[in-house]
């Protein structure tokens, strides 16, 4: 590949970085599908002991979690610091996160914040760059986690 080659490769990652943080503060999580490889593998263990197989059961957690009717209102999710290494069809990446989310109901005027990692492995596709892995890492985080963590069950 040539450096220009790699660099627009580079720039489509981006993009697709910038797309994932719109589709979560839309609540659109069906949007994952344009981001991550319908089998990808994301590793959450170190926030939440969760590693997922598949972009389904994510789009299912973040819905029943931080979409409408979750104790999850408006979110604002951004990447920065993105560092990319393609190697022909492949790319591994890593970039930075902050987001924050404000919490509804009994946690009107509270925030959860957390900021860290993804370490992402991606794949070119027809249709564009997929992650096919993804490794998630907390390096902080402020406020009630049960913000994102969705409604407990009712008591029997």
């Amino acid at each position: 590949m040539t450096k220009l080659q790699d660099r627009n490769d580079a720039q489509a990652i981006e993009t697709v970085y910038a797309h994932y943080c719109t589709v979560i503060d839309s609540k659109d999580f069906t949007g994952l599908r344009e981001v991550f490889l319908p089998d990808a593998v994301q590793d959450y263990r170190s926030s939440n002991g969760i590693l997922e197989f598949g972009v389904e059961p994510l789009i299912t957690r973040l819905t029943r979690n931080m979409g409408h009717g979750s104790l999850c209102g408006e979110t604002a999710h951004s990447v920065s610091n993105i560092r990319i290494k393609v190697d022909g069809d492949t790319a591994r990446a890593k970039a930075r996160f902050h987001a924050t989310h404000h919490g509804l109901e009994h946690f009107v005027g509270k925030r959860y914040a957390c900021w860290g990692e993804y370490s992402d492995d991606w794949v070119r596709t027809d249709d564009g760059w997929r992650i096919t892995r993804r490794h998630y890492r907390n390096t902080r985080t402020e406020g009630p986690v049960e913000i994102i963590r969705g409604r407990p069950a009712p008591a029997s």
